[in-house]
């Protein structure tokens, strides 16, 4: 069981959706310390975060996940701040398909200039005492997307880079746990205009099937991230669905 006490938490992410929530429920815990890191500062959210444990110091840190320099300074700041980070969590997600640098940007390369520059700071090697990244993909990670898939080919992508970084060696050497979350359909922002980011046009008709599903709530998606974080899994793959939450276990292909 992952022990919370005197942590310090990196989130990159919105102030919505299922990662906002994570970061939400985390102030429960005996947490040190939390970096948020966004393109802009939400001061209502901050404040409201800040409400919810006075006892844990809450910092806000500006940085554009599309732009590499952006993300070195803002990280390098933060890993001074907080001398090591404990935990990281890339909770970007954003659809909006028919702007691909965007979709890939944000989803996938950003994350991943993300976790290469938080590194130093978690890798016991360097400045860090291990910890854990966890890695924000969806069902669309794990399955095909005809309606957007240039998300889905993002989320495939947090998938292999979370299961290549999860390798046992890495983690003997490092101490840093690497693990993905693929939530199903969920109640967020991202739902609203599903019609104006499909792929293309021969997408259109295949959103009123997502349109009508049923949808989780956000906090009860990431109450169930924060169980399987605390599992400690390296490597793992996690489907959090209606509030369920169900490890997936990959078959093998190919083997040198």
């Amino acid at each position: 069981m992952f022990d919370w006490t005197g942590k310090n938490v990196v989130y990159a992410g919105s102030f919505t959706g299922i990662g906002w929530q994570m970061v939400m429920q985390l102030m429960q815990k005996k947490i040190k310390m939390i970096g948020i890191m966004h393109r802009l500062e939400n001061v209502e959210m901050m404040k409201k975060l800040q409400a919810e444990n006075p006892a844990v110091k809450v910092v806000f840190m500006q940085m554009n996940l599309m732009d590499k320099v952006s993300i070195e300074q803002a990280m390098l700041k933060m890993g001074q701040m907080m001398g090591h980070i404990d935990v990281l969590i890339n909770g970007e997600d954003v659809l909006l398909d028919k702007d691909v640098e965007t979709t890939m940007g944000m989803n996938l390369t950003g994350m991943i200039m993300m976790t290469m520059m938080a590194m130093p700071y978690m890798d016991k090697t360097q400045m860090g005492m291990g910890g854990m990244v966890i890695n924000l993909s969806s069902v669309y990670g794990l399955e095909p997307a005809p309606t957007f898939a240039v998300y889905a080919a993002a989320k495939h992508g947090v998938l292999g880079f979370t299961r290549s970084m999860g390798d046992k060696i890495i983690y003997q050497k490092t101490g840093v746990m690497f693990m993905a979350m693929c939530p199903g359909l969920t109640n967020t922002e991202m739902m609203a205009n599903l019609r104006d980011n499909v792929t293309w046009h021969h997408s259109e008709s295949m959103v009123e099937a997502i349109e009508s599903a049923k949808r989780q709530m956000p906090e009860e998606a990431a109450l169930q991230m924060i169980k399987a974080m605390e599992m400690m899994k390296n490597g793992s793959m996690w489907i959090v669905n209606m509030g369920q939450l169900k490890e997936v276990m990959p078959t093998m292909h190919w083997q040198m």
